[in-house]
Protein backbone atom coordinates (compact mmCIF):
# COMPACT_ATOMS: atom_id res chain seq x y z
CA UNK A 1 0.00 0.00 0.00
CA UNK A 2 1.49 3.26 -0.75
CA UNK A 3 1.83 6.16 1.87
CA UNK A 4 -1.68 7.78 2.43
CA UNK A 5 -0.33 11.75 2.40
CA UNK A 6 1.94 11.18 -1.18
CA UNK A 7 -1.27 9.53 -2.36
CA UNK A 8 -3.67 12.27 -1.46
CA UNK A 9 -0.94 14.90 -2.79
CA UNK A 10 -0.71 13.55 -5.79
CA UNK A 11 -4.25 13.49 -6.09
CA UNK A 12 -5.15 16.36 -5.00
CA UNK A 13 -2.35 17.92 -7.45
CA UNK A 14 -3.23 21.35 -8.66
CA UNK A 15 -4.94 21.85 -4.87
CA UNK A 16 -1.95 21.26 -3.01
CA UNK A 17 -0.10 24.80 -2.80
CA UNK A 18 -3.71 25.84 -1.14
CA UNK A 19 -5.09 23.18 0.52
CA UNK A 20 -4.32 21.96 3.94
CA UNK A 21 -1.86 19.06 4.09
CA UNK A 22 -3.42 16.12 6.94
CA UNK A 23 -2.35 12.55 6.75
CA UNK A 24 -4.91 10.46 5.43
CA UNK A 25 -5.08 7.30 7.01
CA UNK A 26 -6.90 4.21 5.40
CA UNK A 27 -10.45 3.44 7.11
CA UNK A 28 -9.31 0.05 8.02
CA UNK A 29 -6.28 1.41 9.83
CA UNK A 30 -6.97 3.56 13.35
CA UNK A 31 -8.24 6.69 11.61
CA UNK A 32 -6.49 9.67 12.30
CA UNK A 33 -8.26 13.19 11.11
CA UNK A 34 -5.99 15.94 12.97
CA UNK A 35 -8.19 19.06 13.13
CA UNK A 36 -6.96 22.73 12.52
CA UNK A 37 -7.86 23.70 15.84
CA UNK A 38 -5.96 20.69 17.30
CA UNK A 39 -9.29 19.62 18.92
CA UNK A 40 -9.30 15.79 19.08
CA UNK A 41 -12.53 13.84 20.21
CA UNK A 42 -11.95 10.36 21.09
CA UNK A 43 -14.14 7.88 19.31
CA UNK A 44 -15.11 6.32 22.40
CA UNK A 45 -16.00 9.59 24.03
CA UNK A 46 -18.88 9.58 20.81
CA UNK A 47 -19.80 6.18 21.36
CA UNK A 48 -20.16 5.83 24.90
CA UNK A 49 -20.54 9.03 25.72
CA UNK A 50 -17.91 9.31 28.20
CA UNK A 51 -19.53 6.44 30.56
CA UNK A 52 -20.64 2.69 30.65
CA UNK A 53 -23.56 1.63 28.67
CA UNK A 54 -25.40 0.78 32.15
CA UNK A 55 -24.96 4.10 32.92
CA UNK A 56 -26.57 5.88 29.91
CA UNK A 57 -28.09 2.90 28.26
CA UNK A 58 -28.75 2.35 24.66
CA UNK A 59 -29.30 5.41 22.25
CA UNK A 60 -32.47 3.15 21.16
CA UNK A 61 -34.39 0.12 21.75
CA UNK A 62 -32.26 -3.06 19.99
CA UNK A 63 -29.31 -0.47 18.94
CA UNK A 64 -25.98 -1.51 19.52
CA UNK A 65 -22.58 0.72 19.83
CA UNK A 66 -20.81 -0.25 17.16
CA UNK A 67 -16.71 -0.96 17.95
CA UNK A 68 -14.55 1.48 16.74
CA UNK A 69 -10.73 1.86 17.98
CA UNK A 70 -10.59 4.62 20.98
CA UNK A 71 -7.67 6.04 19.49
CA UNK A 72 -9.81 7.23 16.55
CA UNK A 73 -10.25 10.67 16.16
CA UNK A 74 -11.79 13.49 14.32
CA UNK A 75 -12.11 17.18 15.02
CA UNK A 76 -15.00 19.04 16.39
CA UNK A 77 -15.77 20.79 13.18
CA UNK A 78 -15.65 17.70 11.05
CA UNK A 79 -17.94 16.00 13.49
CA UNK A 80 -20.47 19.21 13.09
CA UNK A 81 -20.36 19.49 9.57
CA UNK A 82 -21.32 15.62 9.32
CA UNK A 83 -24.14 16.07 11.03
CA UNK A 84 -25.28 18.87 9.34
CA UNK A 85 -24.88 16.75 6.30
CA UNK A 86 -26.60 13.89 7.64
CA UNK A 87 -29.49 16.11 8.88
CA UNK A 88 -30.06 17.82 5.69
CA UNK A 89 -30.00 13.90 4.17
CA UNK A 90 -32.47 12.62 6.29
CA UNK A 91 -34.84 15.74 6.09
CA UNK A 92 -34.87 14.99 2.25
CA UNK A 93 -35.18 11.16 2.96
CA UNK A 94 -31.93 10.07 1.90
CA UNK A 95 -31.35 6.57 1.95
CA UNK A 96 -28.33 5.61 3.93
CA UNK A 97 -26.10 5.01 0.42
CA UNK A 98 -27.19 8.54 -0.43
CA UNK A 99 -25.71 9.76 3.28
CA UNK A 100 -22.41 7.72 2.74
CA UNK A 101 -21.70 9.29 -0.92
CA UNK A 102 -22.06 12.60 0.33
CA UNK A 103 -19.88 12.12 3.66
CA UNK A 104 -17.06 10.25 1.56
CA UNK A 105 -17.25 13.28 -1.12
CA UNK A 106 -17.07 15.83 1.48
CA UNK A 107 -14.34 14.28 3.25
CA UNK A 108 -12.35 13.81 -0.29
CA UNK A 109 -13.54 17.80 -1.10
CA UNK A 110 -12.30 19.13 2.25
CA UNK A 111 -11.86 16.60 4.26
CA UNK A 112 -15.19 17.75 6.63
CA UNK A 113 -13.90 20.89 7.11
CA UNK A 114 -15.74 24.19 5.76
CA UNK A 115 -12.76 25.42 4.21
CA UNK A 116 -13.53 29.37 2.23
CA UNK A 117 -11.15 28.51 -0.34
CA UNK A 118 -9.73 25.78 -3.14
CA UNK A 119 -8.82 25.12 -6.83
CA UNK A 120 -9.91 28.32 -8.32
CA UNK A 121 -13.33 29.23 -7.13
CA UNK A 122 -14.41 26.38 -5.65
CA UNK A 123 -15.57 26.80 -1.77
CA UNK A 124 -17.18 24.90 1.26
CA UNK A 125 -17.22 21.49 2.34
CA UNK A 126 -18.12 20.01 -1.54
CA UNK A 127 -15.83 22.15 -2.93
CA UNK A 128 -18.79 23.52 -5.26
CA UNK A 129 -17.80 26.39 -7.69
CA UNK A 130 -19.11 29.74 -7.97
CA UNK A 131 -22.18 28.55 -10.89
CA UNK A 132 -23.85 26.42 -7.86
CA UNK A 133 -24.42 29.32 -5.68
CA UNK A 134 -23.62 32.33 -3.95
CA UNK A 135 -20.63 32.35 -1.71
CA UNK A 136 -22.80 32.13 1.15
CA UNK A 137 -24.39 29.56 0.31
CA UNK A 138 -21.76 27.54 -0.67
CA UNK A 139 -19.96 28.23 2.84
CA UNK A 140 -22.93 27.37 4.50
CA UNK A 141 -23.11 23.49 5.51
CA UNK A 142 -26.99 23.57 5.46
CA UNK A 143 -27.11 24.72 1.87
CA UNK A 144 -24.25 23.00 0.43
CA UNK A 145 -25.10 19.54 1.73
CA UNK A 146 -28.78 20.76 0.15
CA UNK A 147 -27.15 21.40 -3.06
CA UNK A 148 -25.07 18.24 -3.31
CA UNK A 149 -28.38 16.31 -2.56
CA UNK A 150 -30.80 18.60 -4.56
CA UNK A 151 -28.44 20.41 -7.27
CA UNK A 152 -26.59 23.86 -7.80
CA UNK A 153 -28.61 27.17 -8.13
CA UNK A 154 -27.15 27.24 -12.00
CA UNK A 155 -28.98 23.77 -13.06
CA UNK A 156 -26.19 21.17 -11.91
CA UNK A 157 -27.36 18.13 -11.03
CA UNK A 158 -27.47 16.80 -7.68
CA UNK A 159 -27.44 13.33 -6.05
CA UNK A 160 -30.44 12.61 -5.71
CA UNK A 161 -31.06 13.64 -9.79
CA UNK A 162 -28.67 10.79 -10.73
CA UNK A 163 -29.99 7.89 -11.99
CA UNK A 164 -29.65 4.53 -9.89
CA UNK A 165 -26.99 5.73 -7.75
CA UNK A 166 -28.18 3.90 -5.22
CA UNK A 167 -27.10 1.09 -7.32
CA UNK A 168 -23.55 2.90 -8.86
CA UNK A 169 -20.12 2.52 -7.29
CA UNK A 170 -19.36 5.27 -5.14
CA UNK A 171 -16.88 7.14 -7.34
CA UNK A 172 -18.87 7.48 -10.49
CA UNK A 173 -22.06 8.34 -7.91
CA UNK A 174 -20.16 10.78 -6.09
CA UNK A 175 -18.39 11.80 -9.62
CA UNK A 176 -21.62 12.82 -11.33
CA UNK A 177 -22.69 15.32 -9.50
CA UNK A 178 -19.14 16.75 -8.45
CA UNK A 179 -17.08 16.70 -12.20
CA UNK A 180 -14.08 16.34 -10.05
CA UNK A 181 -10.63 15.90 -12.53
CA UNK A 182 -9.66 13.14 -9.97
CA UNK A 183 -13.08 10.61 -10.40
CA UNK A 184 -11.59 7.66 -8.48
CA UNK A 185 -10.58 9.52 -5.60
CA UNK A 186 -13.83 9.24 -3.79
CA UNK A 187 -13.77 5.45 -3.46
CA UNK A 188 -10.90 5.58 -0.71
CA UNK A 189 -13.55 6.92 1.56
CA UNK A 190 -16.34 5.07 1.50
CA UNK A 191 -15.12 2.91 4.65
CA UNK A 192 -14.65 5.46 6.13
CA UNK A 193 -18.26 7.04 5.71
CA UNK A 194 -19.83 4.36 6.77
CA UNK A 195 -17.53 3.79 9.78
CA UNK A 196 -19.02 7.99 10.51
CA UNK A 197 -22.65 6.42 9.61
CA UNK A 198 -21.89 3.74 12.48
CA UNK A 199 -21.61 7.08 14.91
CA UNK A 200 -24.71 7.90 16.95
CA UNK A 201 -23.24 11.09 18.02
CA UNK A 202 -22.90 11.79 13.56
CA UNK A 203 -25.96 9.63 12.38
CA UNK A 204 -28.21 9.24 15.51
CA UNK A 205 -30.43 12.05 15.57
CA UNK A 206 -33.44 10.02 14.32
CA UNK A 207 -32.87 7.34 16.40
CA UNK A 208 -31.84 9.85 19.31
CA UNK A 209 -35.08 11.31 18.92
CA UNK A 210 -37.22 8.46 18.66
CA UNK A 211 -35.55 7.40 21.80
CA UNK A 212 -35.44 10.68 24.01
CA UNK A 213 -38.82 11.65 22.56
CA UNK A 214 -40.31 9.41 25.11
CA UNK A 215 -38.15 11.23 28.66
CA UNK A 216 -38.16 14.91 26.90
CA UNK A 217 -39.97 15.82 24.26
CA UNK A 218 -37.41 19.02 25.16
CA UNK A 219 -33.98 17.18 23.48
CA UNK A 220 -36.78 15.36 20.51
CA UNK A 221 -37.26 19.23 19.28
CA UNK A 222 -34.15 20.60 19.51
CA UNK A 223 -32.34 17.79 17.87
CA UNK A 224 -35.11 17.76 14.53
CA UNK A 225 -33.07 21.13 14.09
CA UNK A 226 -29.64 19.41 13.52
CA UNK A 227 -27.50 21.21 10.48
CA UNK A 228 -29.56 24.47 10.72
CA UNK A 229 -27.25 27.33 10.73
CA UNK A 230 -26.95 29.58 14.13
CA UNK A 231 -28.08 33.37 13.66
CA UNK A 232 -27.40 35.95 16.38
CA UNK A 233 -31.28 36.29 17.92
CA UNK A 234 -32.56 33.84 15.83
CA UNK A 235 -35.00 31.54 16.53
CA UNK A 236 -39.18 32.11 17.28
CA UNK A 237 -42.06 29.29 18.97
CA UNK A 238 -42.56 28.12 15.65
CA UNK A 239 -38.78 27.60 14.71
CA UNK A 240 -35.62 29.34 13.18
CA UNK A 241 -36.28 32.81 11.98
CA UNK A 242 -33.88 35.79 10.76
CA UNK A 243 -31.92 37.13 13.52
CA UNK A 244 -30.54 40.71 14.30
CA UNK A 245 -27.31 42.86 13.56
CA UNK A 246 -25.18 40.36 11.91
CA UNK A 247 -27.24 37.70 12.46
CA UNK A 248 -30.27 39.48 10.31
CA UNK A 249 -29.25 37.68 6.99
CA UNK A 250 -29.24 34.12 8.42
CA UNK A 251 -32.68 31.91 9.04
CA UNK A 252 -31.41 29.93 12.34
CA UNK A 253 -31.12 30.20 16.23
CA UNK A 254 -29.23 31.30 18.47
CA UNK A 255 -28.23 29.61 21.81
CA UNK A 256 -31.61 30.74 23.87
CA UNK A 257 -33.70 31.09 20.86
CA UNK A 258 -32.96 27.02 20.45
CA UNK A 259 -34.03 26.40 23.80
CA UNK A 260 -36.59 28.83 24.58
CA UNK A 261 -38.26 26.87 21.14
CA UNK A 262 -36.99 23.68 22.40
CA UNK A 263 -38.70 23.78 25.80
CA UNK A 264 -42.30 25.62 24.13
CA UNK A 265 -42.63 22.36 21.97
CA UNK A 266 -41.23 19.45 24.54
CA UNK A 267 -43.72 20.97 27.36
CA UNK A 268 -46.11 23.83 26.54
CA UNK A 269 -43.89 26.12 28.88
CA UNK A 270 -42.91 29.55 27.36
CA UNK A 271 -39.31 30.57 28.87
CA UNK A 272 -37.65 34.00 28.98
CA UNK A 273 -35.99 34.66 25.75
CA UNK A 274 -32.60 35.14 26.97
CA UNK A 275 -29.99 32.86 28.45
CA UNK A 276 -29.67 34.74 31.74
CA UNK A 277 -33.35 35.39 32.34
CA UNK A 278 -34.14 31.65 31.07
CA UNK A 279 -31.27 30.68 33.90
CA UNK A 280 -33.25 32.83 36.93
CA UNK A 281 -36.89 31.11 35.62
CA UNK A 282 -35.63 27.29 36.04
CA UNK A 283 -35.20 24.94 39.19
CA UNK A 284 -31.93 24.33 39.70
CA UNK A 285 -30.64 20.88 39.81
CA UNK A 286 -27.32 19.50 40.94
CA UNK A 287 -24.68 18.78 38.01
CA UNK A 288 -24.52 15.00 38.68
CA UNK A 289 -28.53 15.08 38.77
CA UNK A 290 -28.37 16.19 34.69
CA UNK A 291 -31.08 14.92 32.79
CA UNK A 292 -32.10 14.90 29.34
CA UNK A 293 -34.24 18.20 28.44
CA UNK A 294 -32.47 20.20 31.47
CA UNK A 295 -30.45 23.33 30.27
CA UNK A 296 -26.89 24.03 30.73
CA UNK A 297 -25.85 27.53 31.58
CA UNK A 298 -21.99 28.47 31.04
CA UNK A 299 -20.17 31.73 32.73
CA UNK A 300 -16.89 32.98 31.99
CA UNK A 301 -14.66 34.50 35.08
CA UNK A 302 -15.08 37.92 33.14
CA UNK A 303 -19.06 37.75 33.49
CA UNK A 304 -20.93 39.77 35.57
CA UNK A 305 -22.36 37.74 38.10
CA UNK A 306 -25.62 35.93 37.51
CA UNK A 307 -24.78 36.58 33.50
CA UNK A 308 -24.33 33.31 31.69
CA UNK A 309 -23.06 33.71 27.74
CA UNK A 310 -24.57 30.28 26.47
CA UNK A 311 -26.86 28.10 27.13
CA UNK A 312 -27.36 24.27 25.55
CA UNK A 313 -29.44 21.45 25.89
CA UNK A 314 -28.56 18.14 27.67
CA UNK A 315 -28.99 15.20 26.03
CA UNK A 316 -29.15 12.32 28.41
CA UNK A 317 -26.74 10.65 26.93
CA UNK A 318 -23.98 13.01 28.38
CA UNK A 319 -23.67 15.48 25.21
CA UNK A 320 -25.47 18.38 24.58
CA UNK A 321 -27.35 20.27 22.14
CA UNK A 322 -26.81 23.55 20.95
CA UNK A 323 -26.54 26.28 18.77
CA UNK A 324 -22.77 27.35 19.00
CA UNK A 325 -21.61 30.42 17.21
CA UNK A 326 -21.59 32.71 14.27
CA UNK A 327 -20.96 30.25 10.93
CA UNK A 328 -21.19 27.13 13.03
CA UNK A 329 -24.77 24.72 12.57
CA UNK A 330 -26.76 23.15 15.58
CA UNK A 331 -24.98 20.21 16.48
CA UNK A 332 -24.18 17.61 19.70
CA UNK A 333 -21.18 18.32 21.57
CA UNK A 334 -20.40 14.54 23.07
CA UNK A 335 -19.51 14.15 26.36
CA UNK A 336 -19.72 17.87 27.25
CA UNK A 337 -18.05 17.50 31.25
CA UNK A 338 -14.81 16.10 29.80
CA UNK A 339 -14.66 19.54 27.10
CA UNK A 340 -11.97 21.72 29.23
CA UNK A 341 -14.08 24.62 27.91
CA UNK A 342 -17.40 23.69 28.65
CA UNK A 343 -16.77 21.89 31.67
CA UNK A 344 -15.00 24.93 33.25
CA UNK A 345 -17.45 27.20 32.46
CA UNK A 346 -20.78 25.09 33.22
CA UNK A 347 -22.27 26.65 36.34
CA UNK A 348 -26.16 26.14 36.50
CA UNK A 349 -28.06 23.33 35.74
CA UNK A 350 -31.92 24.30 35.11
CA UNK A 351 -35.07 22.04 34.78
CA UNK A 352 -38.09 23.19 33.03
Amino acid sequence: MSDPVTAAVLEMGRRVVIRRILRFIAWSMPVVLVGVAGVAIYASLLLAGGGSDEASGPLCAGFQRPTVQAEATLDAEQIANAQSIVAVGRRLNVPDRGLAISLATAMQESTLHNIPYGDRDSIGLFQQRAPWGSRPERLDPTTSAEMFFNGGRGGQPGLLSVPNYLSMPLSLAAQAVQRSAFPDAYAKWEGLAYRLLSLPIVTGAKCLVDAVGRSSGIVAAALEWLGTPYSWGGGGMDGPSFGIAHGAGTRGFDCSGLTRYAVFVGTGRVIPRVASDQARSLRQVPVDQMQAGDLLFFHADGDPAGFYHHVGIADGNGGMVHAPRTGRTVEVVPDVLSSGYFSAQLALVGRA
